[in-house]
């Protein structure tokens, strides 16, 4: 039996619902067994006991997210040698994510074999330009192309298989300046005092502890410490939260992701 460790981390829901859909996908293939793991905890169980590793990483601006690169350079470099499938989330263009991924994870003798992305809802996107139905949306045939792709994956393990690198997108430079810009530019998060609860879901839920609990008791925003993942919006029951001073979001990801 085959065991592969799914690691991941989701900012708003996106790459999570292709996680879950993969782990479905390698239980079902004959002698595999798939496992999943937010890079949001540390992980108890020690890496080298799995055979294979599948990572992934929502999209910021053309690269993968700091938790993913804060989980790797925590890791201790394992003892033999991982293949793994390296994937993204993106909403416009995924440049080069799985390029720089595939390099941070070679300096802990983790090996890229197979690499993938899948267009998925935008974070951000939906907040600025909510009437674009473009950015509510997975790519079509999704769950076939995830399925195609784990057992292609499978497949690769089973024979001789080399790591590589994937090669230098030159979308990238025509990408440049919306990638600085990106990383550059951070909206304020503002909290609607007369939606809030005080439920503490969005400070609890912050990946990068971006929020905090004032003397009022309502959610306060720290802007050196966000990346833009949006979570806190897109999950908050109420609406609470937004990128506006003046309004809450017309809609939100939790429709799509059937959160509750």
């Amino acid at each position: 039996m085959k065991k592969i460790l799914i690691l991941y981390f989701s900012g708003a829901g996106a790459t999570l619902n292709s996680i879950k859909y993969m782990q479905t996908c390698i239980n079902n293939i004959t002698g595999c067994s798939a496992y999943i793991h937010s890079m949001e905890n540390d992980l108890e169980e020690n890496i080298n006991n799995y055979d294979a590793l599948i990572i992934g990483t929502p999209c910021y601006h053309c690269a993968p997210c700091l938790t993913l690169i804060s989980f790797f350079q925590k890791l201790s470099k394992l003892i033999n040698t991982k293949p793994t499938m390296v994937f993204n989330s993106y909403s416009l263009w995924s440049c080069n994510t799985n390029r720089i991924t595939a390099k941070i994870i070679r300096e802990k003798n983790i090996i890229t074999i197979y690499d993938t992305a899948y267009r998925s809802p935008a974070s951000d996107g939906t907040l600025i330009t909510p009437f674009i139905k473009r950015f509510f949306e997975f790519e079509k045939n999704i769950y076939e192309k995830i399925n195609a792709d784990c057992n292609k994956f499978v497949s690769i393990i089973n024979e001789e298989y080399t790591g590589y690198i994937p090669h230098f997108k030159i979308s990238s430079i025509f990408n440049a300046p919306n990638k600085l810009i990106g990383h550059l530019m951070t909206f304020n998060i503002y909290i609607h005092q007369d939606k809030c609860v005080k439920c503490d879901k969005c400070i609890n839920d912050c990946p990068h502890h971006a929020l905090y609990k004032n003397k009022e008791n309502y959610p306060a925003f720290i802007k050196a410490r966000c990346e833009n993942c949006y979570r806190c919006i897109h999950h908050c029951p109420k609406n609470a939260l937004s990128l506006s001073r003046d309004k809450t979001p017309v809609k939100t990801l939790r429709e799509v992701y059937q959160i509750i």
